[in-house]
């Protein structure tokens, strides 16, 4: 019998629940055989990472996933064996009413954390005070004790086949507006919150020896980009300035945007989604971690850093970027520097890579879980 699967997802206009839950959702039924069923909240936000989605249709498949509008009416929903909230939001009241009479395996899908303390807080089970559901909370993380990291199969030997191609790279580069993309002996992404920062990396593109290409997808960012720029870019347009030439593209579907990371040398990424996905690119990373109250972020930032340079001979330099970038430092010597020493920063940032990719992905670990539940 094929099992069935829930996923709620709150969208918030940072786009990285309803991606992390989008990807889930597919490896779950392209690898494990789940009947998967996408509960969304926002069907015109999920659109821009899902181009084939019609906002306006409540029920529709979208490849081998269902797809539904959560609304408030959850009259006719029937749980399936595997129950995922993501990111805590709270489960529709009437759902958890059908829930009772055929109890299924319930997990809350929390935020990624390189902190000492997910390993022991994966995998605890908490009991549901309405209902007497227990509820069980998964820590993705990046050690063998945490909930892993998403991973879909085959999803590194398919960047390194792209790099190898430069017939798939013209494609894609034409496919996305930028066929001119390989005639640049470098690429820099640019995805991130609004950041004082972001001026100064685009100075030291400016004013360096070597052309690049700036790739930047609509968002947050580009209020930042234009106010350098002096003027008002729109997906589609190009700027030039000195040595660097400026794209700005829409929002790109999960896949493009997995193989625009895997084109560049340099990746300024946000939140969670992004940030797992450039790992798996393997190329040097700036991280804008989501900022919290009390600058609890940057306890974060830090774990990630100690592990990273734990596990690799990471130069200083790249510690230093990652908490220049989260404070908004915005002189152009530090970015000089850091652009300078892209070439050090790539042998490390693979190791990150090739080293992550031994342990087991967080769907994987997910299904094991789930059938340790039930046996």
């Amino acid at each position: 019998m094929t099992l069935r699967c829930d996923i709620f997802c709150t969208v918030i206009d940072n786009f990285g629940d309803i991606g992390v839950c989008w990807r889930l959702a597919r490896q779950l039924a392209a690898e494990h055989g789940l009947a998967v069923t996408l509960w969304v909240d926002d069907l015109a936000t999920f659109a821009r990472l899902a181009p084939a989605l019609a906002p306006t249709q409540p029920t529709q498949a979208l490849g081998a996933i269902t797809v539904r509008h959560w609304t408030g009416e959850m009259a006719d929903a029937v749980p399936g064996d595997l129950v995922i909230e993501g990111f805590g939001c709270p489960l529709p009241v009437a759902f958890l009413a059908a829930m009772q009479a055929r109890p299924p395996c319930w997990i809350n899908l929390e935020y990624l954390s390189a902190e000492p303390w997910v390993e022991d807080c994966h995998g605890l089970a908490s009991v549901h005070p309405a209902t007497g559901l227990t509820r069980h909370f998964w820590f993705p993380g990046f050690s063998a004790r945490t909930g892993g990291l998403l991973r879909e199969a085959g999803l590194l030997e398919s960047r390194d086949r792209f790099r190898a191609d430069p017939v798939d790279q013209v494609e894609f580069w034409t496919r996305i507006g930028v066929p001119e993309a390989l005639e640049f002996p470098d690429r820099v992404s640019l995805f991130a919150y609004e950041n004082p920062a972001i001026p100064g990396l685009l100075g030291a593109l400016a004013e360096a020896d070597t052309p690049r290409l700036l790739l930047v997808p609509e968002g947050r960012a580009l209020g930042n980009v234009n106010a350098w720029a002096g003027t008002s870019l729109q997906a589609g347009d190009r700027h030039r300035q000195g040595a660097l030439t400026l794209v700005v593209l829409p929002l790109l579907a999960t896949d493009d945007y997995d193989r625009l990371l895997f084109g560049c040398g340099l990746n300024a990424v946000r939140g969670e989604d992004s940030f797992v996905r450039a790992q798996w690119a393997g190329a040097p990373l700036l991280w804008h971690i989501y900022p919290q109250e009390e600058d609890a972020h940057l306890i974060k930032l830090e774990a990630f850093i100690g592990r990273v340079e734990a596990a690799t001979g990471m130069p200083a330099l790249w510690a230093e970027a990652q908490r220049a970038w989260n404070r908004g430092d915005p002189d152009p010597a530090l970015w000089r520097a850091v652009l300078a020493d892209l070439p050090a920063l790539a042998g490390p940032a693979r190791a990150w890579s090739d080293e992550q990719a031994t342990a087991q992905d967080l769907a994987g670990k997910l299904m094991h879980f789930w059938r340790g539940q039930v046996e």
